[in-house]
């Protein structure tokens, strides 16, 4: 599979995870997750909170079975200053339920390999 601007392999790793067993489950293909709990997932996490994968699919109902990319090139939406790309930093979740954002300190999940800014969309590699 070709990708982004110059092209090449991308290899992706699709795990499945859970939604919540209880409190309101809000997520889109594409959002930014939290691990909370075994192999439990959840858009909604603290400013910092470290990322664990990308929703692959929708998801609205508790306790139901969501593909979660945790290996491969993820596109999150941030907030806001853009992050960095500078081959070691990454991203951190964002109090925004679903969004990332350059971290505060330290290098955070991933490597940043592009970012949009017209978008606010970053590339990283999980």
């Amino acid at each position: 599979m070709a990708f982004g601007d110059v092209g090449g392999a991308v290899t992706e790793l699709v795990i499945t995870c859970r939604t919540p067993d209880e409190g309101e489950v809000a997520i889109r293909k594409g959002d930014a997750l939290k691990l909370v709990g075994p192999y439990t997932v959840s858009n909604i996490a603290d400013d910092e909170d470290p990322v664990f994968g990308q929703a692959m699919a929708d998801a609205a109902l508790n306790d139901i079975a969501l593909p979660v990319m945790v290996r491969g090139i993820a596109l999150f939406a941030y907030e806001g200053a853009a992050p960095v790309v500078d081959g070691v930093t990454g991203v951190t979740a964002s109090e925004e339920p679903g969004r990332v954002k350059a971290p505060a300190a330290g290098n955070g999940a991933g490597r940043n390999l592009k970012v949009d800014a017209a978008a606010s969309v970053v590339h990283v590699l999980l």
